[in-house]
């Protein structure tokens, strides 16, 4: 099969039937009718009303964006919604701002309280300028169509892969992003091909060129792989929980696919511990796993907590020299993960210390470090004994201040 046979073939794997979007839409319109019972604005938004949703395992999950007038109102929401006949069951989820998911039988309604704002500067939450979003999004498929089936495409191969998610344990592609990226380059192969060069993008051309951009935009808004405008706020980087580590490995699988597509790429990826624990022989490393836990809320918040402590690890395997080679977190939902790693262990390691010459840094480090000190390089230097086991030790000394365990389990 040639790419656009692959591409073809998968589109009809992921596209919702006709009578499968009808249904989420009717079950969302009802919900809006029944706010409006009690005088509360809403609308339908996320994919389900920019057209670019895809089908997913389990249930689907529709946005249906609350609108309040003063941030003040939005406390009454959750009255609001105990008061009303549900259509499932009430969950409260907290955030950077609380929201609400209804159960129902086939889709999870997530209701999002926003505030009406005409100026996305003056948003007091990024979810103010969520209805923004869909508009300019929608527009955009109302003039090409078919860009929502290339769209489609490009979410279902970052979710396949694991590079879908701007959350913080995944550090992935926001569904908003891949549409203002797939919309810019005007297709899913031209994306693929083209974004391996890309560094800063701005769609709408409010600046100048990549240096303007640099200079304007917030300095946190740069600590990034890649730098995305949004086309409805020329301050914000859409891309700006964009990982390194996400989108180097992003790049590996996109021209592995370009180079020999094949219906694979789109097929959800597990983790390979048992290439991992093979990798780790031919390495002469040391295969760990890890079981990580915390009781903090299921979500992007438990999720981030156990990929915290996972990171935290390593940092200190590195700090000591330790040589991490593989390094995978595989998050199940609810309160568990699991993590993995191959280290290139060393019992043995050489910190710097002083430069020769300095008389009194030497004799306080030669007091320290004793007959473990010794002359290199214009340096004294000294050695250490550690090992993996002995660098986990310090976890348990930073569990509860990190709100996550991680436990090592061979």
């Amino acid at each position: 099969m040639n790419i656009q046979d692959i591409l073809k073939d998968e589109l009809n794997k992921i596209s919702l039937s006709i009578e499968d979007v009808s249904k989420l839409r009717n079950i969302s319109n009802d919900f809006v009718k029944l706010l409006k019972t009690k005088k509360v604005h809403a609308r339908i938004g996320g994919s389900l009303a920019k057209g670019t949703l895809i089908k997913k395992d389990s249930k689907q999950d529709v946005d249906i964006f609350v609108i309040f007038d003063y941030s003040e109102d939005i406390s009454k929401l959750e009255k609001i919604l105990k008061n009303l006949k549900l259509p499932g069951t009430l969950k409260k989820v907290h955030g950077s701002r609380d929201y609400f998911q209804i159960n129902c039988k086939d889709a999870i309604l997530e209701i999002i309280p926003v505030i009406k704002n005409s100026d996305p500067e003056l948003a007091e939450n990024v979810t103010d300028v969520s209805l923004s979003h869909v508009k300019y999004i929608g527009a955009e498929v109302k003039k090409n169509p078919s860009i929502a089936d290339e769209i489609k495409l490009a979410k279902a191969f970052c979710r396949a892969n694991r590079y879908y998610g701007a959350e913080s344990y995944i550090h992935g592609f926001s569904g908003y992003s891949l549409e203002i990226l797939v919309i810019y380059f005007g297709s899913f192969v031209k994306f693929l091909k083209k974004i391996q060069r890309a560094k800063v993008i701005d769609p709408l051309k409010y600046f100048k060129g990549e240096h303007e951009v640099l200079r304007e935009l917030n300095h946190s808004k740069l600590n990034c792989p890649l730098v995305v405008i949004d086309p409805t706020y020329k301050y914000r980087n859409v891309t700006a929980g964009l990982g390194m580590e996400t989108f180097v490995k992003f790049l590996d699988t996109a021209k592995e696919f370009l180079k020999n597509p094949t219906g694979e790429f789109f097929k959800k990826k597990e983790i390979d511990i048992q290439g991992l624990k093979s990798f780790a022989e031919k390495s002469k490393a040391v295969f760990i796993e890890m079981d990580l836990s915390t009781n903090r809320q299921e979500g992007d918040i438990a999720g981030t907590k156990m990929k915290k402590i996972l990171d935290f690890f390593s940092e200190e395997l590195a700090r000591k020299k330790q040589i991490i080679l593989k390094k995978e977190f595989d998050y199940f939902g609810k309160q568990k993960a699991k993590g993995y790693l191959v280290v290139e262990e060393k019992t043995e390691v050489e910190f710097r210390g002083p430069e020769l010459g300095l008389e009194i840094p030497i004799k306080a480090f030669k007091k320290a470090k004793g007959d473990r000190v010794f002359k290199k390089k214009g340096y004294y230097w000294y050695k250490e004994k550690t090992s993996i086991k002995e660098i986990s030790k310090l976890l348990k000394k930073v569990e509860t201040e990190m709100g996550a365990n991680l436990t090592i389990i061979n």
